[in-house]
């Protein structure tokens, strides 16, 4: 039986999964791949699952181990997970605490950044430009900028599965930057002018994806950001109050 249900290999449920075990709280935590399980801590009570569920499966994990709180710790545009994991809680009949994680605030300024609101929307426009592009958005939806294949240097995660995808979508091999993040401006700065980058493209990540870091490389490079705008607006509480929460329900336990 465990007492916690996180979802997320961030970098926000790697530090809540880390502040369970300190506080020895047994606790199921859920990353989408192989790679996430790989990049974690030892943990003494905290059980990894890198088993990709739906709102069933999501349900009957919560059930089965008679789980008391849900965390969603995803991605900010892993909206398929976000909804499973509301969809699962509305299924069952027992009242779990919910906890949606909000990233911290950024200060850097939007004012001189292209917004779009769709990838799709966002390769009609560089179809119409010329010049390298640094991809930053990862590996999961590189299809969507397949026309522009040649022209892309994807930024993956250094696994098999972010590497396969590039190739399935056309980038040619000496174009992959298989690294793992979050990265200084000073890299970010370096890659750009290594690759002779005039266009940065990114999600809106967060301060703990490294946005504020690219955004600043891509001014003083004077590479164009590209940003992807999150299609409903971010909502939840930050780590920290989440770990105050966590402690105060479960301080009898350590």
């Amino acid at each position: 039986m465990s007492d916690v249900l996180i979802f997320g290999g961030t970098t926000e449920g790697r530090e809540i999964a880390t502040y369970c075990d300190k506080l020895k709280i047994d606790t199921i935590l859920c990353v989408a791949t192989e790679y996430g399980k790989e990049v974690l801590p030892e943990f003494k009570t905290v059980k990894v699952s890198n088993k990709r569920l739906g709102t069933e499966e999501i349900a009957k994990l919560i059930k089965e181990n008679n789980i008391s709180c849900v965390i969603d710790s995803t991605h900010p545009y892993a909206y398929d997970i976000s909804k499973n994991i509301e969809s699962a809680l509305k299924l069952l009949e027992k009242d779990i605490t919910f906890f949606k994680i909000k990233r911290e605030s950024m200060d850097v300024s939007l004012e001189d950044v292209l917004e779009f609101s769709s990838n799709f929307d966002a390769v009609n426009y560089l179809l119409n430009t010329e010049g390298n592009i640094l991809l930053t958005t990862g590996s999961k939806e590189i299809s969507a900028f397949s026309e522009l294949s040649n022209r892309i240097f994807p930024r993956v995660l250094p696994s098999i599965d972010s590497i396969n995808a590039c190739i399935s979508a056309g980038v040619p091999s000496k174009n992959i930057i298989a690294m793992q993040g979050p990265f200084s401006m000073a890299l970010n700065e370096a890659i750009i002018k290594e690759f002779d980058c005039k266009y940065l493209v990114s999600k809106l990540s967060g301060r703990s994806g490294g946005f504020e870091e690219k955004i600043e490389a891509a001014k003083n490079t004077g590479c164009i950001p590209v940003i992807i705008m999150p299609k409903t607006e971010i909502t939840g509480i930050s780590v920290d109050d989440c770990k105050f929460n966590l402690k105060n329900i479960y301080s009898k336990q350590g």
